[in-house]
């Protein structure tokens, strides 16, 4: 039930923050570059990627040892992108205690690059990201025990790009600043996500529109008022998708 009132509230604030970002970003950025972003904004890609996952309880988690969660497995994870948004799912099992837990982990993510070399989209660029995240990671005993948090958040990095028409390489690493919650009933707190990604497109691939080759790091840190759900995820990992 916690979890479904998390992932209502989330939508809702997702939808809010798309639409305020829509508003204030600049609509301008050169003839060249325009043309690039109204190209990227019609492009479609699946991809699956396999990827190393691993939870841990924080310092200042409370819970003892023999009731925190802690785990690692591979984490079989899908994701769609049209143009600069992505949404992308992942789930997992895995043994801890002689108990098999389970592991969700469900976003998305608006992300725009802002050259800084001048109107072109190639080379140096300035990240900005809007955020929203789910996870849930059964603890094996009562339902109320297991992390069930959602987070909704703004961010900034660094990126660099280059190439062509058939090939085309990118990578940027972003700091994100979530607000996260429980529930209504439950506390708020805070998350901090690191994120780093690469991504290969090669378009002269006789599939679809071309391949995409991914890399994904993601470090998430969770800080709330009850201190039980201090935990610590990190995930990372390739993929591979098709461009439609």
């Amino acid at each position: 039930m916690r979890g479904n009132v998390a992932a209502h509230h989330t939508g809702k604030l997702a939808t809010l923050l798309l639409v305020a970002w829509s508003a204030t970003m600049p609509a301008v950025y050169g003839q060249y570059y325009e043309s690039r972003e109204e190209e990227e904004s019609g492009s479609r890609a699946f991809t699956a990627g396999l990827l190393r996952f691993e939870f841990t309880p924080r310092p200042t988690n409370t819970l003892a040892d023999s009731a925190a969660i802690r785990g690692a497995a591979l984490l079989p994870m899908l994701a769609f992108r049209q143009g600069l948004v992505e949404i992308y799912l992942g789930y997992t099992r895995f043994e801890e205690r002689g108990s098999t837990r389970s592991a969700v982990v469900f976003g998305t993510q608006v992300a725009r690059d802002i050259p800084l070399g001048g109107p072109g989209p190639d080379g140096l660029a300035l990240p900005l990201m809007v955020a929203a995240d789910y996870t849930k990671v059964s603890s094996g005993a009562l339902q109320r025990d297991d992390f069930n948090l959602a987070s909704i958040g703004l961010g900034a990095g660094l990126g660099y790009r280059s190439g062509g028409p058939d090939m085309e390489f990118w990578i940027r690493g972003v700091e994100v600043f979530h607000v996260a919650f429980q529930g209504v009933a439950s506390g708020t707190g805070t998350s901090l996500t690191t994120v780093g990604e690469a991504g290969l497109f090669l378009r002269r691939v006789p599939i679809g529109k071309g391949l995409v080759l991914g890399y994904r790091v993601r470090l998430q840190t969770w800080s709330l008022s009850d201190e039980r759900f201090n935990y610590r995820a990190l995930y990372h990992g390739p993929s591979v998708g098709i461009l439609f």
